[in-house]
């Protein structure tokens, strides 16, 4: 498209001659004006635009290394998680009955004797009488009991598991309770083991005691501890025992 210029800029000078007598119009001396756009340059010789571009470059770059060290040291830890080892069947071993009493049926065991000498001098009511299954017999020492041995023999090893006492003179009518009674016995067995017995003082019926299964060929009776006599005849000052019996597995 071509465009039409004012006519001022056509406009003759004062001293220019007739049209015929011009020449070629005078050219200016003024510099001609390039189409190329010039940039302004930094100090170092690179351009304004160019120095921003590699400012925003290196920004740039800048935050993407901080984010991805950011994002690396906060990243939760990897927990390796291992399957729980599955439970292995074992056998265990049944449970021991070493030291608990026998408590399964019993019998009463065969004495081949039972011996014994009261301290306080002998009586006619020797210890033979405990073992003879005689309810009208009984063993006597005169005195307070305290030390009182008797010793039951067996005839061969035995397995023993309980011990069996009627305590005091059952035998002898209205004597019960005016003579001794004893409190406590001492039992060993001829492997050196050994417990003691409590018995009441007022029960006239059979005190039994169980413990764990042992074999003995002998067992020796002591005994420990027994009552006051009652008030009455001189001679009941004497402990006693009316029955004594030995257990061993049915």
């Amino acid at each position: 498209m071509t465009q039409d210029l004012p006519d001022d800029l056509f406009r003759q000078g004062a001293e220019e001659g007739p049209e015929e007598a011009r020449g070629e119009p005078e050219r200016s001396h003024a510099p001609e004006r390039s189409s190329v756009k010039t940039v302004p340059l930094g100090q170092d010789g690179i351009s304004l635009r160019m120095l921003a571009g590699i400012l925003v470059l290196a920004v740039l770059l800048a935050f993407a290394v901080g984010r991805l060290f950011f994002f690396r040291g906060n990243q939760d830890p990897v927990v390796t998680v291992s399957p729980a080892p599955l439970p292995t069947a074992t056998a265990s071993a049944p449970p021991s009955t070493a030291g608990v009493p026998y408590s399964d049926a019993v019998v009463v065991a065969n004495v081949l004797a039972a011996e014994g000498q009261c301290l306080e001098g002998g009586t006619r009511d020797t210890p033979a009488m405990l073992i003879d299954d005689d309810s009208g017999t009984l063993w006597r020492c005169h005195g307070e009991g305290v030390g009182e041995q008797v010793t039951f023999t067996f005839s061969g090893r035995r397995p023993l598991v309980g011990v069996r006492v009627v305590n005091g003179n059952t035998a002898w009518s209205d004597r019960y309770l005016t003579e001794r009674r004893i409190l406590s016995i001492r039992w060993e067995f001829d492997d050196g083991s050994f417990f003691v017995q409590g018995l009441a003082a007022n029960n006239r019926n059979p005190q039994e005691v169980r413990f764990p299964p042992l074999a003995a060929t002998g067992v020796t009776m002591t005994v420990l501890d027994a009552t006051a006599p009652g008030d009455g005849e001189a001679n009941a000052d004497a402990v006693s025992l009316s029955s004594v019996e030995f257990l061993t597995p049915a």
